[in-house]
């Protein structure tokens, strides 16, 4: 019992802590809940968020509790946003991703969402393509697939098309090779014109009219 009041009070100051340091950058949200909601943010309150994101397990020590799982969600929300390109906000995104951190499936998707809307430059591929690769992140991973689309770069195609066998990202990785105007995958992309799914069915469609235009 001891120890969980240990815990409790450690989030407790924490989470004043995160609130302190947010508000002295500029910010305005009341509660740390409230913080995901700003879509818009100044350069100093990205620089806090970033690096609260990044360093969260250290600056609030113990297991993932309830409270600091609803601070990292909160805090992934926050970037979600234009002002975050070119920021100490992408790689705080990215390591997200990193196995050994003890964000949830909701938090993963919301990152890559985050990647997927800033967006992340092509600098990051590297990255990028081996989350996207990565069958351990599951659905999670649903919007970095869909960013190598936006990423253009070189060796995009391959991993988008490695990943049209995967249930939990394929109309993902076809929206991808839709954008990367993929050609040379026509059979590879035949069997989704026939999917329930209308998104997957679409975007078939747009891959071999512009293989064949």
């Amino acid at each position: 019992m001891a120890e969980g009041i240990a815990q409790a009070e450690s989030g407790h100051e924490a989470a004043a802590s995160l609130l302190d340091a947010y508000r002295k950058a500029g910010g305005y949200a009341d509660t740390i809940a409230e913080i995901g909601s700003r879509r818009q943010n100044s350069p100093p309150v990205i620089v806090v968020i970033a690096e609260w994101l990044a360093e969260l397990e250290d600056r609030w020590p113990g297991p993932e509790t309830r409270g600091r799982d609803l601070a990292r969600l909160s805090l992934t929300n926050a970037l979600n946003c234009s002002e975050s390109r070119n920021t100490a906000a992408v790689p705080a995104l990215i390591g997200q991703f990193e196995h050994a951190k003890p964000a949830s499936a909701r938090v993963r998707w919301a990152a890559g969402n985050a990647l997927y809307k800033i967006p992340a430059g092509k600098e990051c591929f590297d990255q990028l393509a081996a989350i996207a690769a990565d069958r351990g992140f599951g659905a999670d991973r649903q919007m970095v697939v869909a960013w190598l689309g936006k990423s253009k770069h070189p060796d995009a195609l391959a991993i988008a098309i490695a990943q049209l066998d995967d249930e939990t990202v394929q109309g993902h990785a076809l929206d991808a090779l839709a954008k990367l105007r993929a050609r040379g995958v026509c059979k590879l992309v035949e069997p989704f014109l026939f999917s329930e799914f209308a998104w997957y069915r679409r975007n078939a469609e747009r891959i071999i009219r512009h293989e064949q235009g």
